[in-house]
């Protein structure tokens, strides 16, 4: 469904690898789109519905800058990158970017960029 009207809503939908996780459940099973997926699930580590955080990230950081912010064309580089490395605000258009939106993707409620595996407390 498209609409070329200024007002309509935008809906993010992709049910292609997901799993309902109840709010006292954790999970290791690597569900999720390797781009959008949370260094924890790379990792095998338990994890909750926090990891769909990482994945909005992931969307409002590419609907900023039309990139993804951690891709190759090998994903053995993808996992690396999304395990190791800081999303990059260095190239254009992140200078044109609004302080808040840019706060907003740094966040500790999407990516927490204070250490290398992004450990997101609340």
């Amino acid at each position: 469904m498209v609409s070329n009207d200024d007002t309509s809503d935008l809906k993010i939908v992709d049910f292609g690898l997901s799993k309902i996780i109840g709010p006292n459940e954790s999970s290791l099973d690597p569900f999720g789109t390797l781009s959008y997926v949370a260094p924890e699930v790379l990792l095998q580590k338990p994890y909750g519905k926090e990891v769909d955080l990482w994945s909005l990230g992931v969307i409002v950081y590419l609907l900023l800058s039309r990139v993804l912010p951690f891709d190759d064309e090998e994903d053995k580089e993808i996992a690396r990158q999304t395990i190791q490395d800081a999303p990059d605000f260095s190239f254009e258009p992140w200078d044109t970017v609004t302080s808040p939106a840019k706060d907003l993707v740094k966040s500790k409620y999407l990516f927490n960029i204070s250490d290398c595996i992004f450990n997101r407390t609340s």
